[in-house]
């Protein structure tokens, strides 16, 4: 049985990034996840400072989490430190995107 923090990262993984159209679990752009009681905090970045679609992936991630039937909340927690660059992308998005 998985435990509930990968429950959570499965979540993520159904956010596309639609810039690189792949998730952000294998952009990379998640750097924590932790659940206290029915509250999940979720730390991130976004490739770039000025990502365009930024505000609707936070949403989305917000939205996803809070659908999980054990969070009731989710604290979303934008960083710029450290800043993310291709070195975080799992070898899926590598492939994916030709890196």
């Amino acid at each position: 049985m998985e435990d509930n923090i990968s429950l959570v990262k499965k979540q993520l993984s159904t956010v596309i990034d639609p810039d690189m159209e792949i998730d952000i679990v294998n952009l990379g752009l998640i750097y924590d996840v932790e659940l206290n009681g029915t509250t999940c905090d979720v730390t991130m970045t976004m490739p770039t400072r000025s990502c365009r679609y930024g505000e609707s992936i936070v949403q989305t991630v917000i939205k996803s989490v809070e659908a999980l039937d054990f969070i009731d909340k989710c604290n979303l927690k934008m960083v710029w430190e450290p800043v993310w660059t291709k070195d975080r992308m799992t070898k899926i998005a590598r492939l994916s995107l030709g890196v």
